[in-house]
């Protein structure tokens, strides 16, 4: 399946003793149809209150749905802030089948709130957008992300591959995307609130080339309202 989600009100995709979450959501709507207690793989997990434009998930089932039917009665039981956008029958795994998933952070540029704008950061006009992308260049290529990852991961690697982070103007935003093998927790909401400092001239972008991928530890993170997982890419 392909799902959709405003994360504002959720802890995030994975299921939770005490917090209503994503991943509790959707395997609720698919016991009602199917009668079957299923548990959902996703591409990974996202953080509480991070949105999905893409979110790929799968599940096994005894049953074979049919699935336009069982896409009209999903979304019918799902709160109107997490859909399924399509669902196809395949065997390809969620989580380790992904060969690469793309970050997006919205941002707008202004001195004053712009209430049409809240899904976005609001960032300070004298930022500077050139030292930002200088900062993003750094982070091309395989490197020890262990700087960029926030206390709590279970992941035993910190070394991932960004294939590209870029920054757009698209109308009165502008957007970072950001695209690798993999992400660590919380890693691009730091890599974010890093750029963010180098914009604001708070770090020096000379010393940190030094220091990026070895003594380097970002303690600024950005709020996730702003966090979208935009796409997710899978082997052929």
């Amino acid at each position: 399946m392909i799902i959709s989600y405003y994360g504002e009100k959720y802890s995030g995709w994975q299921r939770q003793k005490s917090a209503n979450s994503i991943q509790e959501e959707i395997e609720s709507a698919i016991k009602i149809i199917t009668k079957e207690n299923v548990e959902c793989v996703a591409s990974g997990r996202t953080d509480a209150k991070v949105n999905a434009y893409c979110q790929p998930v799968h599940f096994d089932i005894k049953k074979t749905l049919d699935e336009r039917k069982f896409l009209h009665s999903i979304n019918g039981i799902l709160p109107e802030d997490i859909k399924v956008l399509s669902v196809v029958q395949t065997n390809i795994h969620a989580r380790f089948s992904a060969k690469r998933k793309t970050y997006l952070y919205k941002m707008y540029v202004s001195s004053i709130e712009l209430p049409l704008c809240r899904d976005a950061l609001q960032i300070s006009p004298n930022i500077n957008i050139k030292d930002m992308k200088k900062f993003l260049k750094l982070l091309i290529g395989e490197h020890d992300f262990s700087g960029f990852r926030a206390s709590g991961s279970s992941t035993e690697s910190s070394v991932r591959k960004i294939y590209k982070a870029k920054l757009k103007r698209e109308g009165i935003y502008l957007n970072l995307y950001i695209t690798g093998n993999g992400f660590l927790y919380k890693m691009v909401r730091n890599i974010v609130g890093t750029m963010l400092k180098v914009g604001e001239k708070k770090i020096d972008l000379t010393k940190l080339k030094n220091t990026i991928f070895t003594t380097y530890k970002s303690t600024y993170t950005v709020k996730p309202e702003y966090l979208y997982l935009l796409d997710v890419k899978y082997e052929k």
